[in-house]
């Protein structure tokens, strides 16, 4: 059976993002809120980031299910 529309594809980060692989826990700014979480996958100019979750943000974790798309610029490393 064929798979329509599902394509893999090497996804390679930009210069910024080469200190982001995954796992890495990061801080991050979003809606002038300080927010923590982990990459959870690496894209060219940003990095899908999995929410730490606080009693403060749980508006945020429900509206993004948990996960954000960060460029690499606004992230730090913890």
């Amino acid at each position: 059976m064929a798979t329509f529309g599902k394509f893999e594809t090497t996804i390679v980060p930009s210069e910024f993002g080469l200190e982001f692989e995954v796992d890495t826990p990061v801080r991050f700014s979003f809606q002038d809120q300080a927010e923590t979480g982990e990459v959870v996958k690496q894209l060219r100019n940003s990095a899908i980031i999995k929410i730490k979750e606080t009693q403060e943000n749980s508006g945020l974790m429900r509206r993004s299910n948990g996960v954000i798309i960060i460029n690499y610029k606004q992230l730090q490393k913890i």
